[in-house]
C-alpha cells in the first residue's frame, strides 16, 4: 500500500516540476530574428554573413562557405573570384580589388614565446 502511495506522489511531482521545467528556453536553438521571415514574406537571412566555415582537404580542393553558399578555388562571390582558402581566411579579387574576409574576425592569432615557454617548463628536471 505504501508502495502505491510513493508512486502517486512520484507522478504528482513530476507533473508539478515538468510544467516549470517547459519554461526553459532552448539555448541551441537560433535567434529568433534569424527565426522570423522578411517582411516581403520570403525567409529570413541569417544572423551573420562572411565565412561560416573553411574545409581544408590536403592535396585536394579547399573549400569554404560564405554567405551560406558552398565555394572552392575560382568559384564566383558576387562579382568577385575565390583566390585563397585558408584556416583562417578567405581572399577574393574583384572589380574592387582584393578582399579578406576573417573566419574568426574577433580573434586574432598570435604566436606563442618560445623562450617564455622553454622557462617555464619543469617536466624532466631534477632539481
Amino acid at each position: 500500500m505504501m508502495r502505491g502511495g510513493l508512486s502517486c506522489f512520484l507522478l504528482a511531482a513530476l507533473a508539478a516540476f515538468g510544467g516549470a521545467y517547459a519554461q526553459v528556453p532552448d539555448p541551441t536553438r537560433p535567434p529568433a530574428a534569424a527565426m522570423e521571415p522578411e517582411a516581403a514574406g520570403g525567409p529570413a537571412m541569417p544572423v551573420e554573413s562572411g565565412v561560416q566555415t573553411v574545409i581544408l582537404r590536403p592535396g585536394g580542393k579547399s573549400a569554404a562557405v560564405i554567405d551560406g553558399k558552398y565555394v572552392s578555388v575560382g568559384d564566383m562571390v558576387g562579382d568577385k573570384r575565390v583566390q585563397k582558402i585558408s584556416e583562417s581566411e578567405v581572399i577574393l579579387k574583384g572589380p574592387g580589388g582584393r578582399e579578406v574576409i576573417k573566419v574568426m574576425p574577433a580573434i586574432e592569432k598570435v604566436p606563442a614565446n618560445k623562450k617564455a615557454a622553454a622557462k617555464r617548463r619543469t617536466t624532466g628536471t631534477t632539481q
